[in-house]
């Protein structure tokens, strides 16, 4: 019964019995059956909008993965969304084959097709893989959504012993201009409630940015041994529409105009508003681009016996 819960049957998409992440400890509360990421058209502003990991990211999980001794036979990319990570798991590090799996469809109808790579609408906490096959389970800019113990264990459980696991993520961008950084700080904390108890007054988000910017910094990493903290910082310079569609696809904010009633791009739309000010900045100091910061994390450590 317990393979056949998690057999993958195959139908455009593989699928899996059980359907969309389990809500998070630290979102006490709120409920993750909806997708908080297949919104119209947010998708595809995900795919092409949302901070690309870096080559260095990739670099420092082949070399501990490569130290480790482990095969490079299968790999899991969990919340894996348009397959920003599954993708480098098979072209860079050269798994022989890699499976994407996430709970929103409509994110892996805008999936990169990759020779290797699958794709599989499924629960963090029940991944369709029989127990100790995979070599390297990668979670990126999802974890934050999840309850962390439940998780953990289902990671030992898919993971071979000596396995890799990957934390990737990213704070929040900073913008290397101190009073445009300051207007968007403002809308970041004081619009969004980015550092409110989640589900609190003023609070827009449904998990803990805290915990997220953070780098998971609190999080003890039980049943796994050499656990590596690394950051890495690139920097970028974009036009200010294009930062402004990355912001778009963040949850909060789709939250506050729903909980408010507020078109998007309206007046009332306090994004477009900080875009508004930003602008101005801009043209007063003759800026044609942005130049933005992204702080990029990644976690890396070995299932233990």
């Amino acid at each position: 019964p317990e393979m056949a819960a998690r057999q993958l049957t195959r139908t455009g998409l593989l699928m899996t019995r059980r359907h969309g992440f389990t809500p998070s400890a630290i979102c006490e509360g709120r409920s993750l059956s909806t997708d908080h990421f297949g919104h119209d058209g947010q998708a595809a502003d995900y795919a092409v909008y949302r901070p690309k990991y870096s080559q260095e990211i990739f670099t420092l999980i082949e070399k501990y993965h490569e130290h480790s001794g482990m095969d490079r036979d299968l790999a899991l990319d969990i919340g894996t969304g348009t397959g920003q990570v599954a993708i480098p798991l098979r072209e860079q590090l050269k798994f022989d084959r890699v499976i994407g799996v996430d709970r929103s469809k409509a994110q892996l109808e805008h999936a990169t097709a990759c020779d290797g790579v699958e794709y599989a609408v499924g629960d963090a906490l029940e991944i369709p893989i029989d127990d100790g096959k995979a070599s390297l389970l990668s979670i990126a800019q999802a974890m934050h959504w999840l309850p962390l113990g439940d998780f953990f264990t289902e990671v030992r459980r898919t993971l071979k012993i000596g396995g890799t696991f990957a934390v990737l993520g990213y704070a929040i961008p900073e913008i290397a201009h101190e009073d445009i950084q300051n207007e968007f700080r403002s809308y970041y904390v004081n619009t969004l409630g980015s550092t409110l108890p989640v589900g609190g007054p003023g609070s827009y988000w449904d998990c803990d940015r805290v915990i997220l910017d953070s780098g998971f910094a609190s999080v003890e990493f039980e049943g796994f041994r050499h656990v590596s903290r690394n950051w890495v910082k690139d920097e970028e310079k974009t036009s200010l529409d294009a930062h402004i569609s990355y912001l778009t696809t963040m949850s909060a904010y789709r939250t506050y105009l729903k909980r408010n009633s507020v078109d998007k791009g309206g007046e009332d739309d306090p994004l477009f508003q900080f875009r508004d000010k930003a602008l101005s900045i801009m043209q007063h100091d003759g800026l044609e681009e942005l130049e933005i910061v992204y702080p990029y994390f990644v976690i890396l450590a070995q299932r233990a016996l």
